[in-house]
This record gives C-alpha cells, sequence and structure tokens, in this order.
C-alpha cells in the first residue's frame, strides 16, 4: 500500500471541513424560521408628536398665577421643573428659571437669538 503524503492528508482535511460547512449552510438556509412578530405602531398625535405627561403637581397644566416671577430666587431643581411645566410658552416664571439655570452655567443660551436677562 501506498501511504499517503503529508500533502494529501491535509487536502483530504480540508475538503471533509468544506463540505461540512456547505451542508451546514444549506441546512441553515432550507431550515423553517418563524417569522418574528411585529409590534404594532403606537398612533401619533394628528398634530405633532405626542404630547407628554403634564407635571404631577400640576395636572392640568400652568395657570395665569403660576405664570408669575417667582417671590425668591430658584433652586436649580425648581428651576428645571418650572422650565418643563412652562415648555409650551413664554412666561415670567420661565424666563426668571431660565437666567437662573444659564447663572449656574446648566444652559448656555442661543447665540442666534436675542436673550437678555429678566
Amino acid at each position: 500500500m501506498n501511504p499517503m503524503s503529508a500533502w494529501d492528508e491535509l487536502s483530504s482535511i480540508v475538503t471533509v471541513l468544506t463540505g461540512c460547512a456547505v451542508a451546514l449552510l444549506a441546512l441553515g438556509c432550507l431550515w423553517p424560521n418563524p417569522r418574528p412578530t411585529l409590534q404594532p405602531r403606537r398612533p401619533r398625535h394628528p398634530h405633532g408628536p405626542t404630547p407628554r405627561p403634564r407635571h404631577p403637581h400640576q395636572p392640568h397644566g400652568p395657570t395665569p398665577s403660576s405664570c408669575s416671577p417667582p417671590p425668591k430666587p430658584f433652586t436649580l431643581t425648581t428651576a428645571h421643573r418650572d422650565m418643563q411645566l412652562h415648555r409650551d410658552h413664554t412666561c415670567a416664571r420661565k424666563r426668571a428659571a431660565f437666567a437662573a439655570l444659564v447663572a449656574a452655567g446648566h444652559i448656555t443660551p442661543d447665540s442666534y437669538r436675542p436673550w437678555r436677562h429678566p
């Protein structure tokens, strides 16, 4: 008998491994795959983005009395909260909250819009 040379052994091993890889690839392509279930899309608000829920302390939104300037300077927490509560309009309270956040370095005013300290 003729013993196999090292080259013949190596080519036999590579051929067997390649055949296994092709068989696994064919099996993976032919295997039944259930379609992923798609989540239903949330309906969009007809006039823009979905409205965010109001702050729990003011469930019906800001009132005219809540838009007046604060009696004492804002803390950072109350300034952030009032900026969120008054995000839909501009009032004296929102301007004071904005000024407090600018002074604390939490907001940088837009350079394209005029801004003045209240």
